[in-house]
């Protein structure tokens, strides 16, 4: 086995932190967004767009939050199902269920995935204890993190349907996520929504990066 001191051990846990990193500074502003503060702070803006079908925006907002509820517990997913618009009628049809159902599945996996990664690293940098070590690793990290969250802000601001598109054909069935205008998920989360989410998740992101490389030059500076 390798032992902790071994720079074959250190090489090896270095990389698996490293590559955890996208992970760690992707995951925690995308699950601070995932909270009712991100729906009221859009609803609040000026160019929110309005329904154009006259759904006043106290009631998106409603709908906005049962959907996210749906998304994060089996309880919330009920009341999703249950859900009605101010006539009655039933707020999303069946291909807007199956799609939350999806995107449910695919943070089942995603948000522990963060919280795993984020113990490994703490874990990792616990059983070595090196400042060097460390200061280096974060610096890594920060650079390979930083680098694919410029890729993605770039492509984003270039062509954000386009982009929206491939993240969602790589996540979901690509049917099952295609709406109608008329459909209640559209008039809840316009494009404006994901758009500002986006750039919320990547502008974090960028913010743990730059306190991680300031962090990791400070402990190699110490160091020496």
């Amino acid at each position: 086995m390798f032992r902790k001191e071994s720079p074959a051990f250190r090489s090896i846990a270095g990389l698996v932190v490293v590559l955890l990193s996208p992970i760690i500074f992707i995951g925690v502003p995308t699950r601070v967004a995932f909270n009712e503060w991100f729906i009221e702070w859009e609803y609040s803006k000026e160019d929110f767009p309005k329904d154009r079908w006259g759904l006043p925006d106290e009631y998106r907002k409603k709908l906005a939050k049962i959907g996210l509820r749906a998304v994060l517990s089996d309880e919330g997913m009920e009341e999703f199902k249950r859900a009605r618009l101010p006539d009655g009628r039933r707020a999303f049809n069946v291909r807007e269920i199956r799609h939350m159902e999806d995107v449910k599945r695919v943070l089942d996996v995603f948000f522990p995935l963060v919280y795993a990664s984020l113990v490994l690293t703490a874990l990792i940098f616990l059983l070595v204890r090196d400042a060097g070590f460390i200061g280096k690793t974060l610096i890594a990290s920060s650079l390979f993190s930083t680098g694919l969250a410029l890729f993605a802000l770039l492509f984003s601001l270039i062509d954000y349907d386009k982009a929206f598109e491939l993240f969602h054909i790589i996540l979901f069935d690509p049917y099952s996520w295609r709406f109608r205008s008329t459909d209640t998920l559209l008039r809840i989360y316009p494009m404006k929504f994901w758009f500002d989410g986006t750039l919320f998740v990547i502008g974090g992101a960028l913010f743990l990066n730059l306190i991680s490389l300031g962090t990791g030059i400070f402990l190699l500076k110490r160091r020496r």
